[in-house]
């Protein structure tokens, strides 16, 4: 018996929104930027995923949704009882105002910084077998949780230090000259980006270390050993 196996899939998308201003009065006669007159803004979304219980599935079906994961179907002989499937997401839109200069180029700076990191929806599934109510439903289900747990958790515990660490990248970007809006564009979010990221790679290594030391033989063993009809 296998009565559970999380899975994790980092995804990283990443959005531009440009604003470009080209009044006449805005060209400067030189090649320079000028100071920003206040930093970027930050902002942050935090959507809260839900929880979604999934019953009507057996054991195989868990087996082939475990592989469509590019996950192992299970360690030794244990069956997968048990499975939470969700994503990680993280995004970043940033807004860029673009201010014409001479030779054609453009001195880019940045304006705001619109984070969004979280987790999908968690899909808990159990196999069919076993009923509401019964103690192996009840084993299954409390292990099942104990991941949702801990993603979020360290969801949680990491939240505060991206936020701090974004904020003082942004805060530290200057403006620039390009030659094309999407340099400019590409530029600003870069600055921001490659501050964030190993943190937030951090996070889904230790969560998702974290997991796997509740996905052992000696789990499962104990798992098995509070109820009689596996």
């Amino acid at each position: 018996m296998k009565p559970v196996l999380r899975l994790f899939i980092p995804l990283f998308a990443f959005a531009l929104l440009c604003l470009t201003s080209l009044s006449a009065t805005t060209a400067f006669a030189d090649n320079r930027c000028q100071p920003l007159k206040k930093p970027a803004r930050v902002n942050f979304e935090t959507s809260p995923a839900m929880v979604i219980y999934k019953t009507g599935h057996s054991s195989s079906d868990l087996e082939r949704l475990q592989r469509m994961r590019g996950r192992h179907a299970s360690k030794g002989n244990w069956r997968v009882l048990g499975l939470t499937l969700t994503d990680f997401k993280y995004s970043i839109k940033t807004s860029v105002r673009l201010i014409p200069i001479e030779g054609g180029r453009y001195c880019a700076e940045p304006v705001t910084y619109d984070l969004s990191i979280g987790y999908s929806d968690f899909l808990v599934y159990i196999d069919r077998r076993y009923k509401r109510g019964s103690c192996e439903f009840h084993a299954i289900l409390n292990h099942e949780n104990a991941h949702v747990a801990l993603y979020r958790g360290y969801l949680t515990r990491y939240l505060p230090n991206i936020r701090k660490l974004a904020r003082h990248a942004a805060a530290g970007v200057r403006p620039v000259v390009v030659t094309t809006p999407d340099l400019g564009a590409k530029y600003i979010q870069d600055q921001v980006q490659r501050r964030i990221t190993p943190l937030i790679q951090k996070l889904n290594r230790e969560a998702d270390a974290s997991n796997a030391r509740i996905d052992t033989p000696k789990s499962y063993r104990n798992i098995q050993m509070l109820c009689d009809k596996w």
